[in-house]
This record gives structure tokens, sequence and C-alpha cells, in this order.
């Protein structure tokens, strides 16, 4: 019988059965466990798409996002994202204040707002004019990185054969489902197959953040790690280490669905500190559907004081990389020693080596922090396509703009 293939658009990896996810996804990381989409699905305000191929009803290759609303995070929001004055950089050459900065500001302002901005008042968000002006975006992302699935042991050519159509059932979806743009807004430089498929399909492109991780690969134990390290971080990680076992501080491994309130107590404090709003209770509920369906993958390094938890980290252990999903703190107590770089770097490297894990992943942005303690930056392409031609141009030299701004910015943190 001839091979039939079908590009399919469903609703979350609930619709597709757990033996066919597992047989798609079995040599991926944890990014692609089916539990871990379920949660990313949980947390993203807008509706959630899943784009597969099938060949003769066998499962090909799949992608996995969800529609932008205005409630949706900035990571998960290119219009966010590309309108932030923070992807300028500004601060990081000296040019903040100056008039290089008012002209950069203007810049990103007339290629968010383009035409749709005239008369629209100075108080108006560029994220909001990109949005009222393209409207809801289809995102495709993961934790650090947007990717495709493929079946594994699938020769090149297929593997290209199915991005293409992939990323083809993207916009396909999009426009379906009222939407005006399609984006992949985390794609790892390295990933050909991918870039191809998007390049073939007309989208724009640019650099506008990065991911940091640790690489423990090979490392047989932690004094092998710290022995891969320059003298000086090898030296600030023994330093900060012993400071915090020095200091009557209890450090120890924490039950996430036992503590809940409290950890998300903590996560709230660093959300508002940050200029978020947070509510305790949403970050709650989220923690406890994580906790309740993998917990054999999580891992809550805290800090106490008195009984008390004053800060500590959240992270997912998978078969190949640990990732880093968040950070709490008691900001009221004025004592918590280097409670932050225990929770959130240097336990989570032991508990990979001992794990045989090849790298702790810290996702996006934050770099400064993570690179003077030896992490790795690697830059994200952003890639955006909207079937309107000159919306699609603007995006196109916004995304320059900020490429321009952020690679020698990113360029900082090698090595």
């Amino acid at each position: 019988m001839p091979t039939t293939r079908r590009v399919e658009t469903l609703h979350s990896v609930d619709d597709i059965g757990e033996a066919q996810w597992s047989e798609l996804t079995g040599a991926a990381d944890i990014d692609a466990d089916r539990r871990y989409l379920r949660f990313r699905e949980h947390l993203e305000p807008g509706r959630n798409l899943l784009v597969t191929v099938r060949s003769s009803e066998a499962l090909r290759g799949a992608l996995h996002g969800a529609l932008t609303t205005p409630a949706t995070g900035l990571a998960s929001n290119p219009f966010k994202l590309l309108g932030s004055e923070a992807m300028l950089r500004l601060d990081a050459d000296g040019t903040d204040g100056g008039a290089e900065a008012v002209a950069l500001r203007r810049r990103q302002r007339d290629l968010a707002r383009g035409a749709a901005g005239q008369g629209a008042g100075d108080d108006e968000p560029n994220w909001l004019a990109l949005a009222r002006d393209i409207g809801s975006c289809f995102v495709v992302r993961g934790f650090d990185r947007s990717e495709l699935f493929h079946a594994p042991d699938t020769e090149e050519a297929e593997r290209e054969r199915t991005a293409r159509e992939l990323v083809g059932g993207a916009q396909q979806a999009a426009l379906a489902q009222g939407a005006g743009a399609v984006a992949f807004p985390f794609v790892p430089p390295g990933d050909h197959i991918l870039t191809e498929a998007l390049t073939a399909h007309g989208f724009r492109r640019g650099v506008v953040t990065g991911a940091s991780s640790f690489v423990t690969d090979g490392c047989g134990s932690y004094e092998e790690y710290l022995g891969r390290l320059p003298s000086r971080r090898r030296r600030q990680y023994r330093s900060e280490e012993k400071r915090i076992e020095e200091s009557g501080l209890l450090l120890r491994e924490v039950n996430l669905i036992d503590e809940v309130d409290r950890i998300s107590d903590l996560e709230a404090q660093t959300l508002a500190k940050h200029g978020g709003r947070p509510d305790p209770l949403t970050i709650a509920r989220a923690r406890t559907l994580l906790g309740s369906t993998m917990p054999d993958e999580v891992r809550v390094p805290a800090v106490e004081d008195d009984g008390r938890i004053i800060a500590c980290a959240l992270h997912l252990m998978g078969p190949r990389s640990s990732m880093f999903m968040a950070y709490g703190c008691d900001y009221a107590v004025e004592d918590r020693s280097t409670a932050y770089p225990w929770a959130c770097f240097y336990r989570p490297v032991r508990t990979a080596i001992e794990n045989g894990i090849g790298a702790v992943r810290l996702g996006l942005e934050g770099f400064e922090a993570k690179a003077r303690r030896g992490a790795v930056v690697e830059p994200r392409v952003m890639w955006f396509w909207t079937p309107d031609a000159e919306a699609l141009d603007r995006i196109g030299r916004l995304l320059e703009l900020l490429q321009e701004r952020n690679l020698p910015y990113l360029q900082k943190f090698a090595g």
C-alpha cells in the first residue's frame, strides 16, 4: 500500500496516546516528557496547540506551543520580548541616558508600532501595539528552546521533510485559529534542520536573548568538575560553599508538596522584588501540579533558619539535563549567607554529577550571575512569521535591530 502522510492539529499532548508519545520522544530530554508538557499547558493562558505529522498512521514528528493572550508572560510572548526596552541592552555598554539611547528607543518604537501606531498615545506599550496590529501569535517553545520532536533513528532527509511539514502545519494551524503570526522564539543556532525549514517558509530571524547552562558531562566527581574551571571560578565556588556551610543555616532538600505554601510564598517574594505582581495561590496550584505529576524529577534544595525555609530553588531532573525552574527568598531575613548560589547553582551541579547528568540548564537571561560561576551562554534565535508582508518586513527589521544589540552583549559572557 502507498505511504500516506497527514499533518494534524490537536490541542493537548493528552490527545496522543502515552505509548505513542513515548515512542516518539523516548530519546529526548525532559523537555519532551508528556508530564512536563502537560504542566506547560497548565501555565499558558492561551489555547494550546500540538501539530503532528503521521506517516501511514505512525507518528513521525510533533511541535508544541500555545496562542498568546494579553496575559501571556514575557518569555512566551514574542511581542513583549520584541517591544521590551530591556532587550536593547542600553545599560550594558554605557549608552543608557545619551542621544544614542533615545534614538534606539525611538527606532524600536517606530518599528513596533508602524502604521498602526499613527495617533497612538505615547503611553501605549510597544508590545500592545504589535499585538493590536498583528493579532495573537502561535508560539512554539519549551523550557529554554524551541524545537521539533522527531521519531528516533530517522534519516536526515526524513527529518528535513518532517520539519518542513511541521512548520507549514504551524502556519496553517495559527491561521485556522484566527491568529496572525507564528514564532519560534528560542531556536538554538545549531539546529540546522529547523533553521532550514523556517527559512523555507519565509520566517524572519534575529537573536534577542540567550540560554545558559553548566556543563557537567563526563565529570566523575564534583572535584573533577571544579578542576575544569578557571582558578578564579574555582575559588569562588569553594569560598561561597564554605561560607554557607559555616553559617549555621540548615541545608537540605525538601519535598515540594509538603512545603508548597512556603515555597510558593518565597517564589512570589522574588517575583515581586523583580517587578512582577505574583499571586502565591496561583503559584501554589502550579507547583502542586508539578510535584504531584513529576515527584521523582522534582528537587528543591532549601536553606533553613531555626526550622523555617528562608530560601529555596526548584529544579527538574531529566535523563540528560536538569532545569532550573524558580528561586524563592525571604527578603526580610538579612543574613541569608550564600543561599542563592548554593540552591541555584552549587547543589544542582553536585546532584547532576552524582546522577550522571550532562548539564544543569539555567534558563534565559540573568547571565551575569550565572556566567560569573562558569555557566556557558548560548544565543537563542527568534524566528517570526506573519502573512502580512508589511508587518513581516517591519518585524524583520526590528529583529535585526535587536540582534545588533544582543550579539555583542551575549559575547561578553563567552568563556
